[in-house]
C-alpha cells in the first residue's frame, strides 16, 4: 500500500515509502523540495553517494486538493543523524495557485492530521519553516489547536534570489573566488588577482550569484556559479562555490539548477569536472540531471591533474 488516505491527506513512512506521485511532485520541484528530497532520498537508499540514513522517525504528508489528486503540499516531520528536523512544508504547485481559502484549508488539513497520528506528541513541533505565508497560516492554525503559542520572532527569515551577477557584485565575487581557490588549492589567488577575475566572470556574463537576504539584514551571496569554458554548443560550469556559513541549505544546488536552465538555451550540452571524493557535490550534480558522475558510468571520464615540484616550476592559474 502507497499510503493511507485520510480526507486530503495521504501519509507515508518507512513501511509504506514515499508513493510514485508524492516522489514526482518532490522531483518537479527539486530546488525548492532541496530540505526535503535529499533526506528522503537517503531514508530510502536512493542516494548512490551517500549512507542511508537509519533513524526510525520518518514522516510525510501530502496534501491534495478534495475532488483531485494533483499535490499541493508536501510536510516532512522526520529526524536525521544529529535529532530531529523541524516540520518542512514543500509547495508543489506555483505559489500564485495558492488562494487564501486554500492557504487555510490545506494547513488546516496538515495540522489535523499530524495531531491524528497515533502516538505523535504536539511537544515534537519545535519550529515549521516554509514559504511565508504557509509558514504564517500552519502557526496561526497549530497554536490555536494546540494551545503552544509562537515565537513571535522568526528562527529565520530570508529571500533566495538567483541571478546573473551584476557589477556591484565584484567585490563579494573576488571575495569568493580567492576562498575557492585558497589552499591545498596550488591555484590560489592574490586579492589583486581575484578582483581582475571576478570582473572578467562578470563582463563575459559568466558567473551567477544565489543572493540571500534576510529580515532586516542587507543581501549576501551565498553561492556563485562560473561557466567561463564555452565553445560551438558546449558550455562548461567551471567553478561552484559556496561558504561554510550556507552549506545545508540547498542553495548550490538552486544555483546549478538555475545557471543551467539559462545554459541551456544558448547551448545544447553543459559539463563539470567533479571531484572524485566529492560525494556530496555528485548527489547534487545528479538531482540537477548530470549524468556520468560514477565510475560504472559509460558516460563517465576519469581526468587527472598531476603538479611538479613546485620549487622548481612557475605556477600559472586556471
Amino acid at each position: 500500500m502507497p499510503g493511507l488516505l485520510l480526507s486530503s491527506i495521504q501519509r507515508f513512512d518507512l513501511s509504506t515509502g514515499i508513493s510514485e506521485a508524492g516522489w514526482n511532485a518532490l522531483h518537479s520541484n527539486a530546488a525548492r523540495a532541496n530540505l526535503v528530497l535529499p533526506h528522503a532520498e537517503k531514508v530510502f537508499g536512493r542516494q548512490k553517494f551517500t549512507p542511508k540514513i537509519d533513524a526510525t522517525e520518518q514522516l510525510w504528508l501530502a496534501y491534495s486538493q478534495p475532488g483531485t489528486s494533483e499535490i499541493s503540499l508536501m510536510l516532512s516531520c522526520t529526524e536525521g543523524p544529529l535529532g530531529k528536523y523541524p516540520l518542512f512544508i514543500i509547495p508543489t504547485i506555483p505559489i500564485a495557485d495558492f488562494t487564501p481559502e486554500l492557504i487555510e484549508s490545506s494547513t488546516e488539513a496538515l495540522c489535523s492530521a499530524l495531531l491524528d497520528e497515533p502516538g505523535f506528541r504536539k511537544e515534537r513541533v519545535f519550529s515549521v519553516f516554509s514559504v511565508e505565508t504557509i509558514t504564517e497560516a500552519f502557526a496561526l492554525t497549530w497554536e490555536r489547536l494546540t494551545g503552544i503559542g509562537r515565537i513571535e520572532k522568526p528562527y529565520y527569515s530570508a529571500f533566495f534570489s538567483p541571478r546573473l551577477a551584476v557589477e556591484q557584485d565584484a567585490d563579494e565575487i573576488a571575495k569568493l573566488c580567492r576562498d575557492f581557490a585558497a589552499p591545498p588549492d596550488p591555484f590560489t589567488l592574490s586579492e589583486e588577482k581575484a578582483g581582475k577575475e571576478a570582473r572578467l566572470l562578470i563582463a563575459n556574463k559568466s558567473v551567477w550569484v544565489l543572493e540571500i537576504k534576510k529580515r532586516n539584514e542587507k543581501p549576501e551571496i551565498a553561492t556563485i556559479v562560473a561557466a567561463t569554458r564555452k565553445s560551438e554548443g558546449i558550455a562548461t560550469i567551471s567553478k561552484v562555490y559556496t561558504p561554510k556559513k550556507w552549506r545545508g541549505k540547498g542553495c548550490a544546488e538552486i544555483l546549478v539548477r538555475h545557471a543551467c536552465i539559462e545554459l541551456l538555451e544558448k547551448y545544447k550540452e553543459i559539463v563539470l569536472y567533479v571531484g572524485v571524493e566529492l560525494g556530496s557535490a555528485k548527489t547534487v550534480y545528479g538531482r540537477v540531471g548530470f549524468q556520468g558522475l560514477d565510475d560504472e558510468s559509460p558516460l563517465s571520464e576519469r581526468w587527472l591533474e598531476i603538479g611538479f615540484d613546485q620549487d622548481k616550476v612557475e605556477l600559472g592559474h586556471w
